[in-house]
């Protein structure tokens, strides 16, 4: 979901979502100038990156999970003449990859999926449907034994649009959903929602937010106790957006906690968790609709320490960050940066002694990076796949580090 609006920018004041999306999915701040400064130059230590998109419909908005069997599992959706559809590729070492599978839905725009990789050896993927006319809804399947699921329906069919949605496994078979939804008119604002699926059954539509502004860009990531955290952003499109977190356990969420009032303002947010008990966030800051920091923050709710900004010192727009800490504590940043001259997905390590500065995972030297996600395996291997290109034509990239 581009950060002014669930699919493409949206406009100013009484315009929202959908009846203004920009089907290129490409972000518009990469048309204006960057920010001057130093540039990030130097290559780090990624393995060589792996291109996992070689048709014609290139791919976009890639997820990876790595599974306790150390398999990995990605998805991305490609553009084809039947619409925009979602593809699956597998892989037991990164380099070798099965051939693209697919599903969802079989036409129309199949977007944003998310996915998560269970201890049972499933998978479970949501994603964003929707038609011609703009109205959608989020769906879900599941991969058992090699085999996906009939997508099911988890929002109603009222003639609405929604998006973002995303996932997390909890205690057992439960799952925890969130995403934005609102009616489909200029004058109608989105609303972050969540519901709850335990014993057999979802529960009722709950919100997070009142809907007098906009919410954007709603996640859900599971804690190692099976606890979760949501994330989601309130504000104009195009502006600094106001950041807010809410615990889930047990099929209810808490109060939701104001991040930007003892922090910073943005949107997109992403959890990594310690077993320590730390939670750690990511997020990007907006001004006038570019890009110009990455933030990280750790601690619990009501508890959090200061903010980090590990983009700082370097010129060029910083956004679409993600975030994954494995066994042995050591957190991996990921985020897109575009300086103009130059632009490719970059990280950040964190090994305990602050962050380390930004490298490139790769000199892909073609289009623009962004919408990366990380994954870590049983050995602490991260795991990292992302999309680059230019208006019209994505393609997907993979990528490995292990940190000595």
């Amino acid at each position: 979901m581009g950060p002014m609006g669930p699919n493409g920018p949206a406009g100013g004041p009484g315009q929202s979502g959908a009846m203004l999306q920009d089907p290129s999915g490409f972000p518009p701040f990469h048309d204006q100038p960057a920010p001057k400064g130093p540039a990030i130059e130097a290559l780090g230590a990624f393995a060589p990156p792996v291109l996992l998109t070689e048709t014609k419909g290139g791919g976009y908005r890639p997820q990876v999970a790595a599974a306790a069997d150390g398999r990995l599992h990605a998805i991305y959706y490609e553009r084809t003449d039947a619409g925009d559809l979602i593809r699956h590729r597998v892989s037991q070492d990164g380099v070798t990859w099965t051939a693209p599978a697919p599903l969802g839905l079989e036409k129309d725009r199949n977007w944003g999926p998310d996915i998560v990789a269970r201890a049972d050896g499933s998978v479970v993927v949501v994603f964003d449907h929707a038609k011609p006319d703009f109205t959608s809804r989020g769906y879900l399947t599941i991969w058992r034994d090699g085999v996906w699921s009939k997508p099911e329906p988890l929002t109603p069919d009222d003639g609405g649009e929604i998006g973002s949605g995303h996932v997390a496994d909890a205690v057992g078979d439960e799952l925890a959903y969130v995403w934005i939804g609102k009616p489909l008119s200029e004058e109608a604002r989105f609303v972050a929602r969540w519901r709850w699926y335990a014993d057999g059954q979802w529960s009722e539509i709950h919100d997070f937010s009142d809907g007098r502004q906009d919410a954007w860009h709603t996640n859900v990531e599971r804690r190692p106790d099976g606890s979760v955290l949501a994330g989601w952003d309130i504000g104009s499109g195009g502006s600094a957006t106001t950041l807010y977190v809410a615990e889930g356990r047990d099929g209810q969420f808490s109060k939701p906690e104001n991040l930007t009032a003892t922090g910073k303002p943005g949107e997109r947010p992403h959890f990594a968790f310690g077993k320590d008990g730390v939670d750690h966030i990511t997020w990007f800051h907006k001004e006038g609709g570019q890009p110009i920091a990455v933030y990280v923050r750790s601690g619990r709710p009501g508890a959090w320490g200061p903010v980090d900004e590990p983009s700082a010192g370097f010129g060029g727009f910083h956004f679409d960050p993600d975030i994954a800490i494995n066994d042995a504590g050591v957190r991996l940043l990921v985020w897109g940066w575009d300086s103009g001259q130059d632009a490719e997905m970059v990280y950040s390590v964190n090994s305990g002694r602050g962050w380390s500065e930004p490298r490139k995972i790769a000199d892909i030297n073609w289009g623009k990076p962004g919408l990366a996600s990380v994954s870590v395996d049983p050995q602490g291997a991260f795991h990292v796949v992302w999309n680059q290109g230019v208006r019209g034509d994505n393609k997907v990239y993979y990528a490995k580090l292990v940190v000595q």
